[in-house]
């Protein structure tokens, strides 16, 4: 469920694709699908994007990523990631 003042997950997904976009000079990332991996044949995350999602991620929904996830397992894809965030502004997806 969306509350007031919450972005939920759709805006958590559109945000994310923008800011992987900006990150890697790739506008056809801002259509990502949920099930795209971040790593790999997906995205192909590398440390530098991987920190500047991390940091955006921070800034914008206030969840820290790097410190609640140790394994990271939170950037599988997409969707994991969009759930991570979601699950830590108070939504129930």
């Amino acid at each position: 469920m969306t509350g007031p003042g919450r972005p939920g997950p759709a805006v958590i997904a559109d945000e994310l694709r923008q800011v992987l976009a900006t990150a890697t000079g790739r506008p056809e990332l801002a259509a990502l699908t949920l099930d795209t991996p971040l790593f790999g044949d997906g995205v192909g995350l590398d440390s530098l994007t991987g920190t500047l999602l991390l940091r955006r991620v921070r800034q914008q929904f206030g969840v820290d990523v790097a410190a609640e996830d140790l394994n990271l397992d939170a950037l599988a894809t997409l969707g994991t990631l969009v759930t991570f965030v979601d699950e830590r502004t108070g939504g129930d997806s």
